[in-house]
């Protein structure tokens, strides 16, 4: 039971109903409640993870690689990190498999390898598809909105370059920026700082669209907001900076930031007016007159 008084507690019941109802999907990063799209004149979209669902193709070609080295039967899934660089990707399975490096060969080399399985699968599917609604989302962020699209990712230029020309969605990319191309990857802020300065645009003016915690905390340090496509088990209290949101996929999301804040207080409004019956209000009722 929700203890009110009779004047002021039904507005303070509505205020607190509506602010769980906006800040429901609040994790330890700060989520953010303003118009999404006020100043924003870029969008950079992270690859793997992001709009294309990659994660189990490269622990398969993680693991495809180690046994074609005489590596064995390695476990990858445990120590897997989305958004990692794939040389620090070797050495973590290293430490932790506790294997000895194959004759002339190194990280960078098992990495190149990788990669390699990762071409050649795109190239040899028939079709690769992307997260459910990208392509929805980016031709309305550039068409409808006229905002400068990129393709910021750890990825070598090879695969991002593959995938968009398979895809068909190349494009639709203003920029293509890739770990090829700068010397610190994310975490650090650098491609993405680098990737702002190509299109001419501030920082600030940016909306990011990242899965990773590695990602999230590059977008952070690069004074960037940002919407998180959350499709895996990594916890939201490690992922850092301004976020929108947590969303499985693109979906709908062209609806959602188009939304003002007025707009979304009156969903909070209307999910109040809908919901108040299940509250149970308690009234001070006047003392009876007693005879005496």
């Amino acid at each position: 039971m929700l203890p009110v008084n009779i004047i002021g507690g039904p507005i303070l019941a509505i205020y607190y109903l509506i602010k769980y109802y906006l800040l429901k999907d609040r994790g330890p990063a700060n989520i953010r409640h303003k118009d999404i799209l006020k100043g924003k004149k870029a969008a950079f979209f992270d690859l793997d993870g992001t709009i294309w669902d990659s994660d189990a193709l490269w622990i398969e070609a993680l693991e495809k690689v180690a046994r074609e080295n005489g590596l064995g039967e390695i476990d990858v899934r445990s120590t897997y990190l989305p958004g990692t660089e794939l040389t620090k990707i070797w050495k973590i399975l290293q430490a932790y498999n506790r294997f000895k490096l194959p004759d002339k060969k190194n990280y960078r080399v098992l990495a190149k390898e990788t990669e390699t399985k990762i071409i050649n699968h795109i190239n040899n599917s028939a079709q690769v598809d992307l997260i459910e609604g990208f392509n929805d989302i980016a031709f309305f962020l550039k068409e409808d909105k006229g905002l400068k699209l990129a393709l910021v990712t750890n990825s070598s230029k090879e695969i991002a370059v593959t995938l968009a020309q398979k895809t068909g969605v190349a494009y639709m990319f203003d920029l293509i920026l890739t770990g090829s191309e700068v010397v610190k990857k994310k975490p650090s802020p650098r491609i993405f700082l680098k990737a702002a300065g190509k299109l001419h645009v501030s920082p600030k003016s940016v909306l990011v669209f990242e899965d990773s915690p590695s990602g999230s905390r590059a977008a952070k340090k690069a004074g960037m907001d940002q919407i998180i496509i959350w499709r895996n088990d990594t916890p939201q209290e490690e992922y850092r900076g301004n976020i929108y949101g947590f969303y499985p996929d693109f979906e709908g999301l062209d609806k959602i930031i188009s939304k003002t804040s007025r707009q979304r207080m009156l969903e909070g409004i209307d999910h109040v007016n809908k919901s108040i019956g299940r509250i149970e209000v308690a009234v001070e009722q006047p003392p009876l007159n007693q005879e005496t």
